[in-house]
């Protein structure tokens, strides 16, 4: 964490710009110009906002060296809704130290920010220029120039050590797909909510909970792969040891990540390979299994694992990568001035998966998966293997064969075969679009992510009717068509292991 005088400086100047902006709208607020004086209020807000987020930034101790790019607060400093949100929601003050009141506060960024655009610029299409109501622009003068005020009496202090720990670990919380729901749900918030302005406690009640979670998830995942009844403790022991080695598409491999999952999962250890891209995957079958059904009880779990594996992560690993995703020929060579000549497919057949460490807090998601899918009923158990065929057609689209069409169909359908199994959609085609989209919204998925989905939708059912795309269909388009099954299986992966815990 930054000491105060690192980061005060920075603060004083946001709140000094935005005092000079208040002034400046006061001044413009006459007939005519109410709107540009509720752009330049808005932007004070703006400023107020930064300064908010400048704070946040002092508290979130960045990571020394690490594979991941380094996320920091200030990163979506030019996110001009983000910046109106922590101008507007101020927790510990009054009826908005609730968290429960985000959405609503993220709702009022948005609309202040969409009014802002609709009436500072002139609409060629309309007869009329931008104008916005006397009492509207005076509202968000007011509401700035209140905000600005509390901001002035605000006292800022340095951190103990434990506290920045604390802080530490919630903004890494925050940031992990995995965690990020279970922060936001309707238990912790009302957690909050009840520790009032103790954000302290409310954040180390978060901490202790999510591990006891993990924990819970490493024995839940352990019983799960004991399913096969024992005969006694002899039919337990190690009698065959299926070892199988999975690429990394998406991920790099760090021997050290494995540690914990490798003490608690009994019959399934993991390993890294020969390069940071390989994986090693060892399944160690018990007597009591016979030699004749052996085959089909490592592919059964096998199956379960690398489906698991791929959702958990949201990346992609399979047995191979394809070869020839640039190019049919060994080399070519001009005769003429005796030498190589360097041509390739342009774009080649591969997806730019972000760089990132496949790490524990994967491992426990993927355990998280593999348990939701090991109870699932013959109809549930189907969307996966749809799934999993899927993975290996990506596995093998090269430039003989591009299947990327059949494979954007192929994932939106097992989403939609998910959705009936789980009982989120009721499998009727004039029904689909309205349920998805539905489902998503529940889960506070962006418009921005939901309208994608939608657009998907309508892409599959004009392919289906029409025996042809409306657009090409490119590995992009795969790769987020993959990524909405992964989210909406991992929610109903997660909703099903809290209720689990619940249970327990």
């Amino acid at each position: 964490m930054k000491s105060t005088e690192e980061f005060m400086p920075a603060i004083e100047a946001c709140l000094h710009n935005a005092e000079k902006l208040i002034v400046a709208a006061k001044a413009s607020a006459g007939p005519g110009s109410y709107h540009i004086a509720f752009h330049l209020a808005t932007m004070a807000l703006e400023e107020i906002g930064k300064s908010s987020m400048i704070f946040l930034d002092a508290l979130d101790r960045k990571p020394a060296i690490g594979d991941e790019e380094a996320k920091t607060p200030l990163k979506w400093v030019d996110d001009h809704e983000r910046k109106l949100f922590w101008a507007i929601w101020l927790p510990g003050r009054e009826n908005l130290r609730d968290w429960r009141t985000i959405p609503a506060a993220m709702e009022f960024a948005r609309v202040i920010h969409k009014d802002r655009l609709d009436t500072l610029y002139v609409n060629p299409a309309s007869l009329n220029g931008p104008t916005i109501s006397e009492q509207r622009a005076k509202s968000i003068i007011t509401a700035a120039d209140a905000r600005l005020n509390m901001e002035r009496v605000k006292q800022f202090r340095d951190m103990g050590k434990d506290e920045q720990d604390l802080m530490h670990w919630f903004f890494a919380a925050m940031d992990d797909p995995r965690l990020k729901p279970m922060i936001f749900s309707k238990a912790s918030l009302d957690k909050q909510a009840e520790f009032g302005d103790d954000f302290g406690a409310w954040m180390k009640w978060l901490r202790d909970t999510l591990a006891e979670a993990d924990r819970k998830s490493m024995e839940l995942t352990d019983l799960e792969m004991k399913r096969i009844p024992a005969k006694g403790e002899e039919g337990w022991q190690d009698k065959f040891e299926i070892k199988i080695r999975l690429k990394a598409w998406s991920h790099s491999i760090r021997q050290n990540q494995f540690k914990e999952w490798n003490a608690r999962i009994d019959k399934l250890k993991l390993a890294s390979g020969s390069d940071r891209n390989e994986l090693v995957v060892t399944l160690l079958i018990p007597k009591l299994v016979a030699t004749q059904d052996l085959w089909n009880m490592g592919w059964q779990n096998t199956y379960v694992f690398v489906t698991a594996l791929n959702i958990g992560t949201m990346g992609f690993f399979w047995w191979y990568t394809p070869e020839y995703i640039s190019r049919y020929f060994e080399k070519v060579r001009d005769i003429e001035h005796e030498s190589d000549v360097l041509i390739d497919r342009v774009p080649m057949l591969k997806i730019e998966w972000p760089h990132q460490a496949l790490k524990a807090p994967n491992l426990n998601n993927v355990s998280i998966v593999y348990s939701f899918i090991a109870q699932a009923n013959q109809q549930e158990f189907e969307s996966t293997r749809r799934y999993f065929r899927n993975l290996g057609l990506m596995a093998k689209n090269d430039i003989f064969f591009q299947f990327e069409p059949t494979i954007f169909i192929e994932f939106i359908s097992a989403l939609k075969d998910a959705m009936t199994a789980y009982g989120d959609w009721d499998g009727k085609p004039e029904t689909a679009e309205a349920s998805i989209i539905a489902f998503f919204e529940g889960i506070s998925a962006t418009p921005e992510f939901t309208e994608m989905v939608r657009d998907f939708l309508q892409i599959v059912n004009q392919m289906i009717a029409n025996k042809m795309a409306p657009r090409v269909i490119t590995l992009d388009d795969v790769v987020k068509a993959k990524l909405v099954f992964d989210i909406y299986f991992r929610m109903k992966s997660q909703r099903w292991y809290m209720d689990e815990l619940a249970n327990s």
